[in-house]
């Protein structure tokens, strides 16, 4: 008889224990930054990439991401703090997710197009440099002189 009821009082612990996890979880998502905070975050960051610091340049902007997954400007400075430290192929991938949530970002086109120069793929960078020139990115036609 007495194992039954510390069966009882186990699975009532059991129960105790998910609820104050889940009060925990639920205090942590309710602590998320304000959109405020993050675009503070998104400045600050940018300096940093600025003043080619572009390690906490990049920690600035996974902490933004990790709220704001939508957010193609933290992608797209990423993607250059990372070119910045030639690491295209990993700049390259958040190029694309800038583009994909923004596509008709100019600027995320033009740079994606000099990470390809740097990556030796000369026709993705004429049609990114023709795709930046379509959005009306500014003093680039010498480049696209070069795709011809």
């Amino acid at each position: 008889m007495q194992f039954h009821i510390f069966a009882k009082n186990k699975f009532l612990g059991m129960k105790t224990s998910s609820f104050i996890t889940l009060s925990i979880l639920f205090f942590l998502a309710s602590c998320k930054p304000s959109q405020k905070e993050l675009d503070k975050l998104l400045d600050k960051a940018i300096e940093e990439i600025r003043t080619s610091n572009n390690k906490n340049g990049i920690e600035d902007l996974n902490k933004i991401l990790e709220y704001d997954k939508n957010n193609y400007q933290a992608y797209y400075y990423r993607a250059n703090a990372k070119f910045n430290m030639k690491k295209g192929k990993e700049a390259m991938i958040d190029y694309n997710e800038a583009i994909a949530l923004k596509p008709d970002y100019a600027d995320a086109f033009f740079n994606r197009a000099l990470c390809k120069q740097f990556l030796n793929d000369k026709s993705g960078m004429c049609r990114d440099l023709a795709k930046a020139n379509a959005l009306g990115k500014e003093n680039i036609r010498d480049m696209l002189n070069d795709c011809q």
